[in-house]
């Protein structure tokens, strides 16, 4: 069992500057394809011009990804999600396997397209809508931050995933503005909603793809 991230800009044909979204883009995967090497199987590359795949063995990790998509990009993006199987061997090249995750990332994906949603998910679970209810009001929220915002909490969060007991006081330094600024910004953001969603959504995936470990080896 593995997952497929299957990516497309939205309305790709009205961007103005289509080549500077593109580089941003390519900049994006080159960083998800280092920063999450030990876990991706078929590295992010893009597709179609203007679209992106890739494959990874954990769930846990699709957050954490789309974060740095959302960062990097800086272009309203569809994602469709699947996790299934593979019907030919394992490669790096993405472009090089196939089967039921391809099929599902696909279908997700379209979906995401017709009903006009930011994620969608599909797999053998019971709770697909549930995830992808919580991660399409993650996305909402997202996308609706001004750039000010998205900095801010961009460099929070970063900086709370490189030292757990970070406070406030010293990221409101790095970022160069008070403590009681950061928290009326973090506020305003919904950033502590989207950090307890986060939360939910990976306990809830981990949960899942341990309970499948546990049946394969049975």
């Amino acid at each position: 069992m593995y997952i497929v991230l299957a990516g497309d800009l939205k309305s790709s044909r009205k961007i103005k500057d289509r080549v500077e979204i593109q580089k941003k883009l390519k900049k994006a995967l080159k960083i998800i394809n280092e920063r999450f090497k030990e876990v991706i199987i078929g590295e992010f590359i893009i597709v179609g011009g203007d679209g992106f795949q890739g494959m990874i063995t954990s769930p846990e990790f699709i957050l954490n990804i789309y974060y740095l998509l959302f960062e990097n990009i800086e272009h309203p993006f569809y994602l469709g999600i699947g996790i299934g199987d593979i019907s030919t061997a394992l490669s790096k090249n993405v472009a090089e396997m196939d089967g039921k995750v391809f099929y599902r990332a696909s279908e997700a994906l379209e979906k995401t397209k017709r009903e006009n949603k930011w994620i969608e998910l599909k797999s053998d679970w019971e709770d697909n809508d549930i995830v992808g209810c919580l991660l399409n009001f993650m996305a909402e929220v997202m996308w609706n931050w001004s750039k000010r915002q998205k900095d801010v909490v961009i460099y929070y969060r970063k900086a709370r995933s490189k030292k757990s007991r970070v406070t406030l006081v010293e990221i409101s330094t790095g970022l160069g503005i008070k403590k009681q600024t950061l928290s009326k910004m973090l506020k305003r953001a919904k950033y502590s909603l989207l950090e307890d969603a986060e939360k939910i959504i990976t306990a809830f995936v981990s949960q899942k793809w341990l309970k499948r470990d546990s049946k394969d080896d049975l």
